[in-house]
């Protein structure tokens, strides 16, 4: 529960930064582009998401902690996330060790995690209009 309440402050931190930036105003992307970020993403239950969304913004960290999963095969769920707390990584980082799928879909894809990590410190309330439109299309087409 006290990993939940820091990573709702965190995310509400995010949301109250992102406005600031005016360079990040001039790369922010179109509903499409968000749409295609956020779609192997979109249903993930909402703690998994925000731990992905999160940890998103610590690439480095990200291809470190697919490394160790890789590495570590034999560790998934709370063995996993004990092993890795004395790791460097961030917190939402350290959370994925629990889910070596999603940490193995990260590690092969550094450019996309790059990007969506990205899109969510500058658009914060964009990406997750995203996953929100993603799912009621999911849910129309009797897939959620």
């Amino acid at each position: 529960m006290h990993r939940f309440k820091h990573l709702c402050a965190w995310c509400l931190a995010l949301m109250l930064m992102a406005p600031l930036g005016p360079a990040l105003a001039q790369s922010k992307l179109s509903n499409a582009q968000l749409d295609q970020l956020a779609a192997p993403v979109a249903l993930y239950p909402d703690a998994l998401l925000s731990q992905v969304l999160m940890a998103a913004t610590y690439p480095a960290d990200v291809a470190a902690a697919a490394q160790w999963s890789k590495a570590n095969p034999s560790l998934s769920g709370d063995a996993a996330t004990k092993a890795v707390a004395s790791q460097s990584w961030d917190p939402s980082v350290q959370s994925l060790a629990a889910f070596p799928s999603v940490l193995d879909m990260m590690g092969r894809q550094p450019q996309w995690v790059q990007s969506i990590g990205d899109a969510f410190l500058a658009q914060p309330n964009d990406v997750m209009d995203s996953v929100q439109r993603l799912r009621v299309q999911a849910h129309n087409a009797g897939t959620l």
